[in-house]
Protein backbone atom coordinates (compact mmCIF):
# COMPACT_ATOMS: atom_id res chain seq x y z
CA UNK A 1 0.00 0.00 0.00
CA UNK A 2 1.27 3.46 -0.82
CA UNK A 3 1.74 5.78 2.11
CA UNK A 4 1.39 9.53 2.17
CA UNK A 5 2.64 11.80 4.86
CA UNK A 6 -0.78 12.20 6.48
CA UNK A 7 -3.99 10.20 6.23
CA UNK A 8 -6.19 11.94 3.69
CA UNK A 9 -9.69 11.08 2.52
CA UNK A 10 -9.88 11.15 -1.26
CA UNK A 11 -12.98 11.23 -3.44
CA UNK A 12 -12.86 7.50 -4.04
CA UNK A 13 -10.45 6.09 -1.47
CA UNK A 14 -8.58 6.67 1.77
CA UNK A 15 -4.82 6.46 1.95
CA UNK A 16 -3.55 5.57 5.40
CA UNK A 17 -0.21 5.92 7.07
CA UNK A 18 1.24 2.74 8.57
CA UNK A 19 4.29 2.95 10.80
CA UNK A 20 6.78 5.75 10.95
CA UNK A 21 7.62 7.75 7.87
CA UNK A 22 11.18 7.21 6.64
CA UNK A 23 13.46 10.18 6.43
CA UNK A 24 14.69 11.49 3.10
CA UNK A 25 18.17 10.23 2.41
CA UNK A 26 20.78 12.86 1.73
CA UNK A 27 20.81 11.95 -1.96
CA UNK A 28 17.05 12.45 -2.21
CA UNK A 29 16.81 15.91 -0.61
CA UNK A 30 18.70 18.05 -3.07
CA UNK A 31 17.73 21.48 -4.22
CA UNK A 32 17.73 22.64 -7.83
CA UNK A 33 18.52 26.22 -8.73
CA UNK A 34 16.59 26.15 -12.00
CA UNK A 35 17.06 29.39 -13.92
CA UNK A 36 16.75 33.13 -13.62
CA UNK A 37 13.11 33.71 -12.61
CA UNK A 38 12.91 36.75 -14.87
CA UNK A 39 12.78 34.23 -17.71
CA UNK A 40 10.03 32.15 -16.14
CA UNK A 41 6.34 32.35 -16.93
CA UNK A 42 3.42 31.61 -14.63
CA UNK A 43 1.27 29.63 -17.06
CA UNK A 44 0.09 26.51 -15.26
CA UNK A 45 -0.27 23.04 -16.71
CA UNK A 46 -1.83 20.83 -14.00
CA UNK A 47 -2.31 23.74 -11.53
CA UNK A 48 0.90 22.59 -9.85
CA UNK A 49 -1.00 20.49 -7.34
CA UNK A 50 -1.87 17.22 -9.07
CA UNK A 51 -0.55 14.39 -11.21
CA UNK A 52 -1.68 11.09 -12.73
CA UNK A 53 -0.28 7.64 -11.97
CA UNK A 54 -0.59 4.23 -13.60
CA UNK A 55 0.44 1.59 -11.11
CA UNK A 56 1.58 -1.99 -11.54
CA UNK A 57 -2.00 -3.25 -11.22
CA UNK A 58 -3.07 -1.20 -14.25
CA UNK A 59 -5.05 1.34 -12.22
CA UNK A 60 -5.26 4.95 -13.36
CA UNK A 61 -5.09 7.18 -10.27
CA UNK A 62 -5.43 10.95 -9.90
CA UNK A 63 -3.48 12.45 -7.01
CA UNK A 64 -4.42 15.93 -5.74
CA UNK A 65 -2.55 17.92 -3.13
CA UNK A 66 -4.50 18.13 0.13
CA UNK A 67 -2.73 20.00 2.90
CA UNK A 68 0.71 18.48 3.38
CA UNK A 69 -0.17 15.31 1.50
CA UNK A 70 -2.18 14.01 -1.49
CA UNK A 71 -5.69 12.62 -1.86
CA UNK A 72 -6.18 9.61 -4.11
CA UNK A 73 -8.96 9.15 -6.66
CA UNK A 74 -9.14 5.95 -8.67
CA UNK A 75 -10.23 6.87 -12.20
CA UNK A 76 -9.83 3.69 -14.23
CA UNK A 77 -8.74 0.06 -14.57
CA UNK A 78 -7.10 -1.95 -17.32
CA UNK A 79 -4.30 0.49 -18.21
CA UNK A 80 -1.58 -2.18 -18.29
CA UNK A 81 -1.06 -1.73 -22.04
CA UNK A 82 -0.43 2.01 -21.90
CA UNK A 83 3.09 2.95 -23.01
CA UNK A 84 3.14 6.65 -22.00
CA UNK A 85 0.93 9.32 -20.45
CA UNK A 86 1.34 13.04 -19.99
CA UNK A 87 -0.95 15.61 -18.45
CA UNK A 88 -1.91 18.66 -20.52
CA UNK A 89 -3.93 20.46 -17.84
CA UNK A 90 -5.87 19.57 -14.69
CA UNK A 91 -8.63 17.84 -16.72
CA UNK A 92 -6.86 16.49 -19.81
CA UNK A 93 -4.09 14.04 -20.60
CA UNK A 94 -2.59 12.27 -23.61
CA UNK A 95 -1.96 8.52 -23.82
CA UNK A 96 0.19 6.49 -26.21
CA UNK A 97 -1.16 2.95 -26.33
CA UNK A 98 0.96 -0.13 -26.77
CA UNK A 99 -0.07 -0.42 -30.42
CA UNK A 100 0.95 3.17 -31.20
CA UNK A 101 -2.49 4.82 -31.11
CA UNK A 102 -2.64 8.30 -29.58
CA UNK A 103 -5.65 9.29 -27.44
CA UNK A 104 -6.65 12.49 -25.70
CA UNK A 105 -8.68 11.98 -22.50
CA UNK A 106 -10.85 14.64 -20.83
CA UNK A 107 -12.32 14.41 -17.32
CA UNK A 108 -15.90 15.66 -16.97
CA UNK A 109 -16.14 15.33 -13.19
CA UNK A 110 -17.34 11.71 -13.24
CA UNK A 111 -15.45 9.90 -16.01
CA UNK A 112 -12.99 10.37 -18.85
CA UNK A 113 -14.10 10.73 -22.45
CA UNK A 114 -11.64 9.53 -25.10
CA UNK A 115 -10.83 11.17 -28.41
CA UNK A 116 -8.72 9.13 -30.85
CA UNK A 117 -6.27 11.70 -32.22
CA UNK A 118 -3.58 9.71 -33.99
CA UNK A 119 -2.00 6.42 -35.05
CA UNK A 120 1.56 5.35 -35.73
CA UNK A 121 3.04 6.81 -32.55
CA UNK A 122 5.28 3.77 -31.99
CA UNK A 123 8.15 6.05 -33.04
CA UNK A 124 7.61 8.37 -30.07
CA UNK A 125 10.18 7.69 -27.34
CA UNK A 126 9.31 10.40 -24.79
CA UNK A 127 6.40 12.83 -24.39
CA UNK A 128 5.57 15.59 -21.90
CA UNK A 129 2.72 18.09 -21.70
CA UNK A 130 3.48 21.80 -21.57
CA UNK A 131 0.00 23.38 -21.98
CA UNK A 132 -3.66 22.49 -22.35
CA UNK A 133 -3.25 22.08 -26.11
CA UNK A 134 0.44 21.25 -26.47
CA UNK A 135 3.05 18.59 -25.72
CA UNK A 136 6.67 17.81 -26.58
CA UNK A 137 7.82 14.59 -28.22
CA UNK A 138 11.28 13.11 -28.65
CA UNK A 139 11.22 10.39 -31.29
CA UNK A 140 13.53 7.47 -31.96
CA UNK A 141 15.53 9.56 -34.44
CA UNK A 142 16.37 12.11 -31.73
CA UNK A 143 14.07 14.88 -33.00
CA UNK A 144 12.46 17.14 -30.40
CA UNK A 145 9.11 18.48 -31.61
CA UNK A 146 6.28 20.58 -30.20
CA UNK A 147 2.83 19.23 -31.10
CA UNK A 148 -0.20 21.55 -30.86
CA UNK A 149 -3.91 20.64 -30.93
CA UNK A 150 -6.33 22.82 -32.87
CA UNK A 151 -10.02 23.21 -31.95
CA UNK A 152 -10.91 19.94 -33.72
CA UNK A 153 -8.15 17.90 -32.04
CA UNK A 154 -6.01 18.02 -35.17
CA UNK A 155 -2.27 18.10 -34.51
CA UNK A 156 0.44 20.27 -36.01
CA UNK A 157 4.17 19.70 -35.50
CA UNK A 158 7.15 22.04 -35.21
CA UNK A 159 10.61 20.47 -34.87
CA UNK A 160 12.69 22.48 -32.39
CA UNK A 161 15.78 20.34 -32.10
CA UNK A 162 17.77 17.27 -33.19
CA UNK A 163 20.32 15.11 -31.41
CA UNK A 164 18.12 14.28 -28.42
CA UNK A 165 18.58 10.53 -28.71
CA UNK A 166 20.49 10.16 -25.43
CA UNK A 167 17.91 12.01 -23.29
CA UNK A 168 16.49 9.85 -20.48
CA UNK A 169 13.41 11.95 -19.67
CA UNK A 170 11.78 15.31 -20.33
CA UNK A 171 9.34 17.07 -18.02
CA UNK A 172 7.23 20.03 -19.13
CA UNK A 173 6.58 22.80 -16.63
CA UNK A 174 4.91 25.35 -18.94
CA UNK A 175 4.98 26.27 -22.66
CA UNK A 176 8.37 27.94 -22.28
CA UNK A 177 10.15 25.70 -19.79
CA UNK A 178 11.00 22.01 -19.49
CA UNK A 179 13.45 19.79 -17.62
CA UNK A 180 15.75 17.29 -19.28
CA UNK A 181 17.45 14.41 -17.47
CA UNK A 182 20.31 13.18 -19.59
CA UNK A 183 21.25 9.57 -20.16
CA UNK A 184 24.80 9.97 -18.87
CA UNK A 185 26.25 8.19 -15.85
CA UNK A 186 25.09 10.93 -13.46
CA UNK A 187 21.67 11.56 -15.05
CA UNK A 188 22.68 15.20 -15.35
CA UNK A 189 19.81 17.71 -15.35
CA UNK A 190 19.21 20.83 -17.45
CA UNK A 191 16.42 23.38 -17.57
CA UNK A 192 15.51 24.42 -21.14
CA UNK A 193 13.74 27.62 -22.19
CA UNK A 194 11.76 27.69 -25.44
CA UNK A 195 12.66 31.07 -26.91
CA UNK A 196 11.86 32.57 -30.30
CA UNK A 197 15.44 32.02 -31.40
CA UNK A 198 15.45 28.37 -30.30
CA UNK A 199 15.93 26.24 -27.21
CA UNK A 200 18.35 27.62 -24.60
CA UNK A 201 19.95 25.28 -22.05
CA UNK A 202 20.63 26.07 -18.39
CA UNK A 203 22.62 23.15 -16.92
CA UNK A 204 21.92 22.31 -13.28
CA UNK A 205 25.39 22.34 -11.71
CA UNK A 206 24.60 22.25 -8.00
CA UNK A 207 24.50 18.45 -7.60
CA UNK A 208 27.95 17.04 -8.48
CA UNK A 209 26.85 13.53 -7.45
CA UNK A 210 24.15 13.56 -10.09
CA UNK A 211 20.47 12.61 -10.08
CA UNK A 212 20.51 8.83 -10.41
CA UNK A 213 18.04 8.61 -7.51
CA UNK A 214 15.25 9.96 -9.76
CA UNK A 215 13.17 7.11 -11.23
CA UNK A 216 10.07 8.99 -12.45
CA UNK A 217 9.29 12.72 -12.71
CA UNK A 218 6.16 14.74 -13.53
CA UNK A 219 5.74 18.49 -14.00
CA UNK A 220 3.02 20.59 -12.42
CA UNK A 221 3.75 24.18 -13.38
CA UNK A 222 6.77 26.47 -13.55
CA UNK A 223 7.08 26.32 -9.75
CA UNK A 224 6.41 22.61 -9.07
CA UNK A 225 7.48 19.14 -10.13
CA UNK A 226 7.17 15.74 -8.46
CA UNK A 227 9.70 12.93 -8.29
CA UNK A 228 9.49 9.25 -7.39
CA UNK A 229 12.90 8.06 -6.24
CA UNK A 230 14.54 4.70 -6.82
CA UNK A 231 13.84 3.78 -3.19
CA UNK A 232 10.12 4.59 -3.46
CA UNK A 233 9.87 8.06 -1.95
CA UNK A 234 7.44 10.63 -3.34
CA UNK A 235 9.14 14.05 -3.26
CA UNK A 236 7.56 17.33 -4.31
CA UNK A 237 9.87 20.13 -5.45
CA UNK A 238 8.54 23.68 -5.15
CA UNK A 239 10.31 26.90 -6.06
CA UNK A 240 11.27 28.98 -3.04
CA UNK A 241 11.73 32.58 -4.13
CA UNK A 242 13.65 33.61 -1.04
CA UNK A 243 16.19 30.80 -1.61
CA UNK A 244 16.15 31.09 -5.39
CA UNK A 245 15.85 27.31 -5.79
CA UNK A 246 13.48 24.37 -6.04
CA UNK A 247 13.37 22.66 -2.64
CA UNK A 248 12.18 19.11 -2.05
CA UNK A 249 9.69 17.92 0.58
CA UNK A 250 8.84 14.25 1.05
CA UNK A 251 5.11 13.64 0.52
CA UNK A 252 4.98 9.84 0.71
CA UNK A 253 6.76 6.51 0.52
CA UNK A 254 6.26 2.93 -0.78
CA UNK A 255 5.83 4.15 -4.38
CA UNK A 256 7.97 1.37 -5.85
CA UNK A 257 4.94 -0.12 -7.64
CA UNK A 258 4.27 2.99 -9.76
CA UNK A 259 4.79 2.33 -13.48
CA UNK A 260 4.08 5.74 -15.03
CA UNK A 261 3.37 9.28 -13.82
CA UNK A 262 2.48 12.34 -15.85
Amino acid sequence: MKRVVAAVVGIAAMVTVVGAAPSIAQGDSKTFKGLDRDRGSKIQTTDGQSFLEINGAGELVHWQRAGESYSRQLRGWGWQGTRAITTLDAQTFVEIKGDGRLSKWTWNGSWYSEAAVGTGWNNARLITGVAGNQFIEINNQGELAYWTFDGSNGLSKIVRGVGWGATKSITGLDPFLFIEIKGDALNSMSFWVNEQSGLTEFPETGNPDGNTYIRLIAGGDSDHFTVITTNGLLVEYAYNESEGAYQGVMRGWDWQGTRLIG
